[in-house]
């Protein structure tokens, strides 16, 4: 058992640091491309932090807010490719704070969906739930009403068969 765990932390710190080595050999790679890179680089941050740290293997952190985050840098990385993509559009850009906060709120979004949507659906369905068993156990009670106590025992149905065969 603890072969397994000891496995299982390094192959997740194996995998870790394969994400770092993967995402710096594609900067790499992208830096010919220079001005839009500085930008998506920046912006993305919340979603590289979102890559390093999701531990769910659904991956569900990294996607709510990688989306989001990308639709916030979005906008700006299209105004860079409508003006120009020069160096000092893009220094523009980043040194503005609406677009750190465009950017950086959008993210915060995915966060805020991330953790407020799935207790909100839970507590949904734990209502229906429980408002299902109230109707159930009525219909019980109706029915022990009409046919008796023995309809509504929690008794198995082989106990009761081999009780009346005797």
């Amino acid at each position: 058992m603890a072969d397994k765990k000891e496995k299982k932390d390094k192959d997740q710190k194996k995998g870790g640091s394969f994400k770092l080595i993967f995402f710096m050999v594609l900067v790499g790679c992208l830096i010919p491309f220079g001005i839009p890179t500085l930008l998506v680089c920046l912006g993305l941050t919340p979603t590289l932090i979102a890559l390093l740290t999701d531990t769910d293997k659904n991956r569900s952190a990294l996607a709510t807010i990688g989306y989001l985050n990308f639709a916030g840098v979005l906008p700006f990385l299209m105004d860079l490719w409508m003006n120009g993509q020069s160096m000092d559009v893009a220094i523009r850009i980043v040194s503005d704070p609406s677009s750190w906060v465009i950017m950086l709120g959008a993210a915060g979004v995915g966060h805020l969906i991330l953790y407020a949507v799935p207790p909100a659906i839970a507590t949904m369905v734990v209502t229906k739930k429980t408002s299902r068993i109230a109707q159930l156990r009525e219909g019980i009670k109706q029915l022990e009403s009409i046919w008796g106590p023995d309809v509504a025992t929690a008794t198995p149905v082989d106990v009761v068969r081999n009780k009346n065969s005797e």
